[in-house]
């Protein structure tokens, strides 16, 4: 594991425990609950997560949306480093590869079609 592979575990570790502690913070100050995966995907719901804690009265949220703007937005933030990941919603809408379907003359049964995306789309929206 390269040096940058492991600050950026730190980095992401350090990121959830603060995520946490907003979460708890804003539940406990507003009522508001905020969803920690989506704000770690999403920069635009970040930023508007951190915006909102530099909004609040609370000093320690105040604190804990500083840190992680920061840790996100900074020089070497989480969301600067790399092109975060879209969505799960924007990933589920773009279309599934086409699958090939036997002919009707066809006598020998369909080859089982190898599934190259690690999702396997056939069980999204099904119960397993």
């Amino acid at each position: 594991m390269t040096d940058e592979h492991h600050s950026r575990a730190e980095l992401e570790t350090h990121a959830f425990a603060l995520m946490g502690r907003l979460h708890v913070n804003l539940r406990r100050q507003s009522g508001r609950v905020i969803d920690i995966e989506y704000m770690r995907i999403d920069p635009a719901y970040c930023r508007y997560l951190l915006k909102m804690a530099s909004l609040s009265t609370s000093e320690d949220v105040q604190d804990i949306g500083q840190k992680l703007q920061e840790v996100f937005f900074g020089e070497e933030g989480l969301f600067v480093r790399t092109e975060p990941r879209q969505p799960l919603l924007t990933r589920l809408a773009e279309p599934a590869p086409p699958t090939s379907t036997p002919t009707a003359t066809s006598t020998a049964p369909a080859a089982t079609p190898e599934i190259s995306d690690p999702v396997d789309r056939g069980y999204i929206g099904r119960l397993r």
